[in-house]
């Protein structure tokens, strides 16, 4: 079933995330659009903003209670306004199928391709293994986006849409890697997937200006919290459409920092590192556990050639963490970044596959 509960997500192109009232307006509007009422052949012959809160109060918030049905919205990030709609049915057998559409104002903005990335962590993490999508020949435009998130075509066949129409249908299909190795652990640490509920924890973390002070952000609001999290939810293995993995660092059941490893360059499996711990816990090795073991797993489980650390030059704590575990200093560049009002130095730290040794202590 779909795990609703991952809902939202967030990342720099879309927000995917349930249906409100207030998106119903602009629901029925995109709807009516001619494109949309050729091309995604909805259940209904017209909508009103009236139906569509209707639907939202009834039909559409039992399918998310039972977890076969998500009418979603597609938002702007910047604005969290609604820009179409994204549904994900007939889950089965390990299967699940999406559509999409967009208001006609919010084309050609990637707004889809975002949203469609986001539905595939969804679908991963929810423990599908396949997801899958029908369009009628002549909606190029769903069709160059399916293909470019990995979508393979299959045959084209008669079939009954969503209207009620039978029509003829292309296929296309995406195979969906597991979410493997997480979660990890080690002797004394807990390495897992972000969820919702550790914004909190975090927002105590990043808040803190000694943190926030060598970081690119400012110290974290409550909001920001939440909109991290969200973004980092899809962080789910290199293998996957973000290309990145981020894992919360827990210690006896408290959620004290966390690590991210996402691609430089996907082709030649060049990668970066970056961690946060709290303040609280230094001192203890237990960051250095925890990097180590995002390593072992980036040279391992993902066939990474290298892997790099950068970071301003002033923060000593982290440039000694990189070097206990094992990553060798190669760079200090001199005032290239413009950081909070002011110029500052970078270190940076890399590790190869060929230093690190097989089966390695996490």
């Amino acid at each position: 079933m779909l795990d609703i509960g991952l809902l939202p997500l967030r990342s720099d192109h879309a927000v995917l995330r349930t249906m409100r009232s207030a998106d119903a307006s602009a629901y029925a509007s995109g709807a009516s659009d001619p494109a949309v009422r050729q091309h995604a052949h909805l259940p209904e012959p017209e909508y009103t903003e009236a139906s569509v809160v209707a639907l939202i109060e009834g039909a559409i918030r039992e399918g998310l209670e039972r977890g076969d049905l998500a009418v979603l919205t597609i938002a702007d990030p910047a604005t969290d306004a609604f820009t179409g709609s994204l549904v994900l049915f007939g889950a089965s057998e390990g299967s699940v199928e999406a559509g999409f559409w967009l208001h006609p104002n919010h084309r050609g903005k990637g707004l889809a391709a975002g949203a469609l990335a986001l539905a595939v962590e969804l679908a991963r993490r929810s423990g599908f293994t396949r997801l899958v999508a029908r369009t009628v020949p002549e909606n190029k435009a769903s069709q160059r986006v399916l293909e470019r998130a990995g979508f393979i075509q299959g045959e084209a066949t008669r079939d009954v849409a969503p209207s009620g129409q039978e029509v003829v249908l292309m296929h296309y299909l995406l195979d969906l890697k597991p979410i493997t190795p997480v979660p990890v652990q080690t002797e004394r640490l807990r390495l897992r997937l972000h969820q919702h509920a550790d914004a909190p924890a975090l927002h105590r973390i990043y808040c803190r200006a000694d943190v926030a002070r060598y970081l690119l952000d400012e110290p974290w609001s409550e909001t920001d919290a939440s909109r991290h999290v969200s973004e980092r939810m899809t962080k789910t293995g290199l293998n996957g459409a973000s290309t990145a993995l981020a894992l919360v660092i827990q210690h006896e059941g408290a959620v004290i920092g966390d690590v991210q490893l996402w691609l430089t360059d996907i082709k030649r499996r060049v990668a970066e590192i970056g961690w946060v711990l709290d303040p609280a816990h230094s001192g203890r090795g237990l960051a250095t556990e925890a990097v180590r073991t995002v390593l072992t797993l980036g040279f391992e489980q993902y066939g990474l050639h290298r892997v790099a650390a950068q970071m301003d030059a002033r923060n000593e704590a982290s440039a000694r963490l990189a070097q206990r575990a094992g990553m060798q200093h190669e760079a200090h560049l001199r005032q290239d970044w413009w950081n909070k009002g002011e110029w500052t130095d970078t270190l940076i730290y890399g590790v190869l596959a060929t230093e690190v040794s097989p089966g390695s202590p996490r």
